[in-house]
């Protein structure tokens, strides 16, 4: 890494130095080194900075810190992009605080432009985590990438779902990338960086606090031609993210859901605020047309059928789908039992069935949910 690059990166480790400040220094004075080797004082008249952060950028103008964390992320195979290299992505140029440098674990590539954000609540309900499961199915088939954020609940169904799919999956995080947050996802994100990226504007050991997150969620909004809310409340992350979706030009999507339900406020609130309607995956290639065109230009060269079942259905099996249907979150095997009047040994058969043709899907506590009929890819 070159001394501008090292100097790019020295003003970035500057924890109370925003993205846009440092942007704008550099632009003022010409280079990344030429703001380190500025005085304090005329720094100060070009940014609102305070005393303390003025002086920060005077200790960092020896680059031993800047060293330090780049040995430190080559030990651990992180890659450190600024805006100035040509692989850094040029979507994120659409902000005008796009984040001077990014830390990369895992690969991220020019087809990742193709790319959908899907986020949502951390308390996901099951309605939730199979519209989740379904849409990155689909978008893994079609070989487009879903970007999340690596929290629980929704964020984590996303990334989880994709690699299932054999898809690709970018996590965008609020913390350092030797940070881990939530602790619970420590293995998800090492498989998050063998089938995608862990990415974050973050210095390595930076700890995942409330004022990172709205920084990351820009990323995210900025990263995707379209980003998809599936469920969240009034005041959350996932309808930020949105708003700066909206803000950048892209198009934003909603999974409707029960109007009782505090997790669907969010989505339904965006729906009548104008956000387009997702009840299909199907429904995002047709209305983005980057990605339409992507995704027709794939057809044309691979040609992929999709085999149909067409074995007809019993009349019980029928029935209990319909039953599984009728209820939002879910039923359990014990009360579709009561309910069908149809002993659980042979009731275990149906399901089965059910769920091996992908008309249902079985849930922890042995509750099952129905799942989007086969779409067709």
């Amino acid at each position: 890494m070159d001394k501008e690059r090292l100097s790019i990166l020295a003003l970035n480790t500057i924890v109370e130095l925003i993205p846009k400040k440092i942007i704008s220094l550099i632009e003022y004075l010409g280079s990344a080194s030429n703001v380190l080797q500025t005085n304090t004082k005329e720094i100060q008249q070009i940014v609102d900075i305070t005393d303390r952060t003025a002086q920060t950028i005077k200790e960092r103008a020896n680059l031993k810190f800047a060293q330090e964390e780049l040995l430190l992320a080559k030990k651990n195979n992180i890659n450190i992009l600024t805006y100035i290299d040509d692989d850094y992505p040029s979507q994120l140029k659409t902000m005008c605080d796009y984040p001077p440098i990014l830390y990369i674990k895992g690969k991220i590539d020019k087809n990742d432009i193709n790319s959908i954000s899907i986020v949502g609540s951390r308390r996901a309900t099951n309605y939730g985590k199979i519209v989740t499961e379904q849409f990155c199915k689909y978008f893994a088939q079609q070989e487009i990438t879903t970007v999340s954020g690596l929290a629980n609940g929704i964020d984590t169904q996303v990334h989880i779902s994709t690699i299932q799919s054999s898809g690709k999956t970018i996590a965008v995080v609020g913390n350092g990338l030797l940070e881990c947050y939530p602790a619970g996802n420590r293995k998800l994100q090492e498989d998050i960086s063998n089938n995608g990226a862990i990415i974050s504007e973050f210095n390595l050991h930076q700890r995942a606090l409330p004022i990172n997150f709205p920084r990351r969620n820009r990323i995210i909004a900025a990263l995707s031609q379209a980003t998809i809310v599936v469920e969240a409340a009034i005041k959350s992350g996932s309808l930020i993210t949105a708003e700066l979706a909206c803000e950048y030009g892209k198009d934003v999507f909603a999974v409707p859901g029960p109007i009782y339900s505090k997790y669907s406020q969010g989505p339904n609130s965006l729906i009548k605020q104008g956000a387009f309607i997702a009840l299909n995956p199907k429904d995002i290639i047709e209305q983005n047309s980057i990605l339409g065109n992507y995704v027709l230009k794939r057809k044309k060269t691979k040609n992929k059928t999709v085999k149909k079942d067409t074995s007809p259905m019993s009349e019980s099996s029928i029935n209990i789908l319909k039953m599984i249907k009728s209820s939002f979150d879910g039923i359990s095997l014990d009360e579709i039992s009561l309910k069908a009047n149809i002993a659980v040994s042979e009731l275990s058969t149906i399901l089965l069935d059910l769920e091996l043709n992908g008309f249902i899907k079985s849930m922890p506590g042995q509750v099952y949910v129905a799942t989007e009929l086969k779409i067709e890819v």
